[in-house]
């Protein structure tokens, strides 16, 4: 189920209440009210601050942005990510009120920026994994991922028209299945993202890479990351050629193409 606040004349205002319980001022200006992928969630921009409002109907939505804050915060000044200026519940659901981004996304960087977008991405996430991970409070290894995908497909949750090319047609259990099948024997466990793709990285020439969208971010293996990484930069920039540059800059000397089978496989179910 998802709620597509975007399409309501009453965004405005829902944005305005948000402000309000944050104790800051409207802007004077017209909001703008923006959608990115298919959460349901209500972005919407004006000036230097991004509103993100996980609305009420959509409890999945509110623990996933609670997580998003709590994982910002633990983050801290590890990595660049947009610097909370308010967080916590409102009329509408639960909200986050933070600085906005300054670049583009890297899935839309134009065509002869994007070599360099893509080091600079890949180099945030070498960065990231080497972070000490020992005191990292969120879990996101298979012993849960596992769980929180077999209580995904039991919920009827996945979505299985927006199945990746090769799993086209297969039902969620049938997903799953092959997910339990094929899962790695260990983990090579580091600090990851978790959902590193391309339009949660903010890219800028010569400025650091700015991380978005950390509802899924905890210690897990690092073909969590790169395996997400690769099929989104070979989505929006078909002419690079991304397994190349991460093997000289992440640096990685071969890809386990199995790991990133599986990891993808994973991401289907969230």
């Amino acid at each position: 189920m998802s709620l597509d606040l975007t399409a309501l004349s009453a965004a405005d205002d829902t944005i305005r209440h948000v402000l309000a319980a944050a104790g800051m001022s409207p802007p004077a200006a017209p909001i703008d009210v923006v959608s990115h992928g298919k959460s349901g969630d209500l972005i919407a921009l004006f000036g230097p601050v991004v509103v993100k409002l996980a609305p009420s109907v959509l409890s999945h939505n509110i623990v996933l942005l609670a997580q998003e804050i709590e994982a910002m915060r633990w983050l801290g000044d590890r990595v660049r990510a947009p610097a909370i200026l308010w967080a916590g519940p409102c009329e509408a659901g639960y909200a986050l009120v933070s600085e906005t981004a300054r670049g583009t996304p890297v899935s839309h960087v134009a065509e002869g920026q994007a070599r360099a977008a893509l080091i600079a991405t890949i180099e945030t996430l070498a960065a990231l994994h080497s972070l000490p991970s020992a005191d990292c409070p969120f879990d996101r290894t298979l012993a849960v991922r596992i769980p929180m995908a077999e209580a995904q497909v039991e919920a009827g949750l996945v979505d299985e028209d927006d199945f990746d090319a090769e799993r086209a047609g297969w039902t969620a259990p049938q997903a799953l299945a092959h997910a339990r099948a094929t899962a790695p024997k260990s983990e090579d466990l580091v600090l990851t993202h978790g959902d590193a793709s391309l339009p949660n990285f903010i890219w800028s020439p010569g400025q650091p890479v700015t991380l978005l969208d950390l509802g899924r971010f905890g210690v897990a293996d690092r073909y969590q990351d790169l395996a997400i990484f690769l099929r989104s930069a070979k989505r929006n920039h078909p002419h690079i050629d991304a397994p190349a540059l991460l093997r000289e800059h992440y640096p990685l000397a071969e890809i386990d193409e199995r790991a990133c089978e599986f990891y993808r496989l994973m991401d289907e179910f969230f």
